[in-house]
């Protein structure tokens, strides 16, 4: 028989029964529901547009603002901090960084929503709105690549590349550069200064790292101390056995003291050779007999070897034994006693004797019409060809031997070619000694370095085998290309009036070669034109016909041709030139 259990008072068998306190409760956490949401519902509605009453900004009041008039005030205020540039300063530049260029900036519009103007569901933004709000900082927003950057670029403006000192000799005395520290900008902690410093002040210590040159002021200081100076201190006083005094001048100490770079490494050295040659004066004073080199001179038409003579006196060699050892001491202990001794001649008889100047190896003539200029001019430049002398090697030049043809000096106005015209010009017809001298040099075989053919022919001159001078710009010069010495001889015979004169050049040495020339092969001819000037100083001048020429010099030996050089010239057309009345 099935039985239907119920439980007391109506409850079904197995339901637990309420207790009352649970469901206080729930009533309890329901009600506190519905006032914090109330409150939750009060707060956005109380946040408004507008600043919480107690909001600031580092120290500027915004409560109760607008959130525009918010974001105004504060800009005003912070702005000419927050843009003014930041001055990096080192110990004797500086360089600004300006904020907004370096990626700093003020979000003056998210510092007002910070602070709590406008309305939001956020818990923290309700809260700080019931609460009235408070203090906060400035939302700011920076670019680190930007502000590296900024940096970067004004880093070249604090460089300073490291130098090393160095040391010369200047107005006789060592002057010393002194050695210049390099430095560069520690660009990382410069952007990490800038940074920090923004929005709290203006400028900042450039972070600087420093290198060293490899050549110290001090290092260079110990070289001029204990080296150079010593040697420039003063004149150096000697004495000779015989009594007699001179001294090596301190200028002569100067001009023959040098100092000499290596590396790191300083070499004060002095010339003694070039020493010597500038204390020739004051050895001059002692007045010991003096010698003189042999010469080959012409006497009677002729060369003849003029003996050498012995003198005594000072040698180098023995001025550099006695100098030398004191040139580093000062004061007492900078004298020396110097040798006097025989001095050689630096070129003797023997050497003159073998130096085989014997026999004419070149020669030529050229005739000039009568002019006074002529005789006056060529006169000059003969007696100063004549007697030069050319050692082995040596090269002759017109210009170094004849010196400036200038009135101071002996020559008057004659006729040169300038432009393919001629005119009165001081000097002028010098060049006739110029063609004599080339082809007596060419007929001795000489080496020829530099000639010039006039830019004109004329008839008294052989074609192309000729030549021109001009002071400062042409020359006629030609080598002693051979192993014997050799003298040149010039003389000028005088024209008469209405007569001839003519100018004479020998080459005197050994004859190595008999010289000949090939024939003048003329071409290509050309003709001028006609000109009528108006110059009050036009003088006529006849056509003179152009062409082309063309000839060897040739070497024989043992009657054999055993060398040829070519020559080539063309000659421009002389116009015509009548002068207009």
């Amino acid at each position: 028989m099935s039985q239907n259990h119920v439980s007391r008072a109506g409850r079904t068998p197995g339901a637990r029964r309420r207790r009352p306190h649970a469901v206080v409760g729930a009533s309890v956490v329901g009600g506190l529901v519905v006032i914090a949401g109330a409150a939750y519902a009060v707060g956005y509605v109380m946040a408004g547009d507008n600043t919480p009453k107690n909001a600031s900004v580092q120290g500027i009041p915004i409560g109760g603002m607008p959130a525009q008039e918010a974001e105004r005030k504060l800009q005003k205020q912070i702005a000419p901090k927050a843009e003014a540039a930041i001055i990096l300063k080192g110990p004797d530049k500086q360089a600004s960084i300006k904020p907004a260029a370096a990626g700093l900036s003020v979000d003056y519009a998210a510092t007002v929503r910070a602070a709590g103007a406008g309305r939001s569901w956020s818990p923290l933004h309700i809260v700080n709105v019931l609460r009235g709000g408070g203090s906060l900082d400035l939302v700011t927003t920076s670019d680190p690549a930007k502000l590296k950057a900024a940096v970067t670029a004004v880093a070249p403006q604090f460089a300073v590349e490291p130098r090393d000192a160095s040391l010369a000799v200047v107005g006789g005395k060592a002057k010393i550069t002194e050695a210049v520290q390099g430095q560069s900008l520690d660009v990382d902690k410069a952007t990490a200064e800038v940074r920090q410093a923004w929005l709290e002040r203006t400028s900042v210590d450039a972070p600087l790292t420093t290198s060293d040159p490899q050549i110290t002021t001090e290092a260079v200081t110990s070289v001029a101390e204990q080296q150079l100076s010593p040697v420039l201190s003063g004149p150096i006083p000697l004495k000779t056995r015989d009594g007699k005094a001179f001294e090596v001048p301190q200028q002569a100490l100067v001009a023959s003291t040098t100092v000499k770079q290596t590396g790191t490494t300083f070499t004060v050295s002095t010339d003694m050779k070039k020493l010597f040659a500038g204390s020739q004066d004051s050895i001059a004073t002692l007045k010991y007999p003096q010698g003189r080199n042999a010469s080959i001179q012409l006497q009677g038409g002729k060369p003849v070897v003029v003996p050498s003579i012995d003198g005594r006196g000072v040698t180098e060699a023995n001025f550099i034994k006695a100098v030398q050892p004191v040139l580093a001491r000062t004061g007492a202990e900078r004298t020396a006693v110097v040798e006097v001794t025989k001095v050689p001649a630096s070129y003797t008889t023997a050497d003159a004797q073998k130096a085989g100047v014997k026999e004419v190896t070149g020669e030529f003539t050229t005739q000039f019409p009568y002019a006074e200029y002529r005789n006056n001019n060529l006169s000059h430049a003969a007696a100063g060809i004549n007697n030069t002398y050319l050692k082995p090697g040596d090269t002759f030049s017109l210009n170094r031997v004849l010196g400036e043809r200038t009135a101071g000096n002996g020559y008057i106005d004659g006729y040169v070619i300038e432009g393919g015209v001629l005119k009165k010009e001081v000097g002028g017809g010098v060049s006739q000694s110029a063609t004599t001298t080339y082809n007596a040099a060419f007929f001795a075989g000489l080496e020829d370095v530099e000639h010039h053919p006039h830019s004109l022919y004329f008839p008294r001159y052989p074609a192309g085998r000729e030549a021109t001078v001009y002071y400062g710009s042409l020359d006629l010069k030609f080598r002693n290309n051979t192993n014997y010495g050799v003298l040149v001889q010039a003389y000028v015979n005088k024209a008469a009036p209405g007569g001839m004169g003519s100018i004479t050049v020998r080459i005197w040495s050994t004859k190595i070669y008999t010289v000949k020339s090939s024939d003048l092969v003329k071409s290509n001819f050309t003709t001028g034109k006609v000109i009528t000037s108006k110059d009050p100083k036009c003088e006529y001048q006849a056509p003179i016909r152009g062409f082309d020429v063309h000839y060897s010099r040739l070497f024989y030996q043992g009657g054999s041709l055993v060398r040829t050089e070519k020559f080539f010239w063309r000659y421009s057309p002389g116009d015509e030139i009548k002068c207009a009345s």
